[in-house]
């Protein structure tokens, strides 16, 4: 079995997965999410108290975290309009929880405790059951792809916090992030797909604020 050092975690990093969990129907859940490491076997992670992931671990108490380099992966499962593909999915052997098909490596988690960070989030510990690795060929590098990410990063912050009359400055600084990273994905990858998909995520992103400024 592979370990979270092969896989290129050490201490004090943030590190971003896409968490796959199942709801409590049975239906599959995934989305974003940064995580840390505790030593050799547990990894922690920060959750807003409003998602479904939340609330999945909570019930179910596992999740696989997938690494992949597939942009479209964060994209779809952080901005979904709807059911992701379930063909992208099928069940870990290791851990009650779904998983990435076309992963690069899978951790699968049990949750072990959660501590409330402040009003909005919570701190959820996990114990790494098992390890999975695929090997593959070195990928070239464009700063666009981490843009991307960033971005996307921004705008699930944004979707938590945007109706939260206190977190308007807040919202309004992630905005101004997003287009620091629009900038980067002009200037690297113009007329490509990730161009594509920034001109989608601002789209929503616009929309959203539009919404809570005309309930006041």
């Amino acid at each position: 079995m592979a370990t979270l050092t092969d896989l290129g975690f050490c201490q004090n990093t943030i590190y971003e997965t896409i968490i796959c969990t199942f709801n409590f129907d049975g239906q599959l859940n995934a989305a974003p999410m940064g995580v840390t490491i505790n030593g050799r076997q547990q990894v922690i992670l920060t959750v807003y108290n409003s998602a479904e992931t939340l609330k999945n671990l909570q019930i179910i108490k596992a999740a696989t975290l997938n690494l992949t380099g597939n942009i479209d992966f964060y994209y779809k499962s952080a901005l979904k309009n709807g059911d992701l593909p379930v063909n992208w999915f099928e069940k870990s052997v290791f851990v009650n929880a779904p998983k990435l098909k076309a992963a690069d490596a899978i951790i699968a988690v049990l949750v072990e405790g959660f501590e409330p960070v402040d009003a909005m989030r919570t701190k959820v510990t996990c114990n790494v059951e098992h390890v999975e690795a695929l090997k593959m060929y070195p990928q070239a590098y464009c700063r666009a792809m981490s843009a991307v990410l960033e971005a996307i990063i921004h705008a699930t912050r944004i979707k938590a916090l945007v109706n939260v009359e206190a977190e308007q400055v807040h919202v309004a600084k992630l905005y101004s992030l997003i287009q620091n990273c629009i900038d980067v994905v002009n200037r690297s990858a113009p007329n490509s797909h990730y161009a594509e998909l920034m001109v989608d995520l601002q789209e929503k992103v616009d929309s959203w604020r539009l919404k809570f400024e005309g309930l006041h």
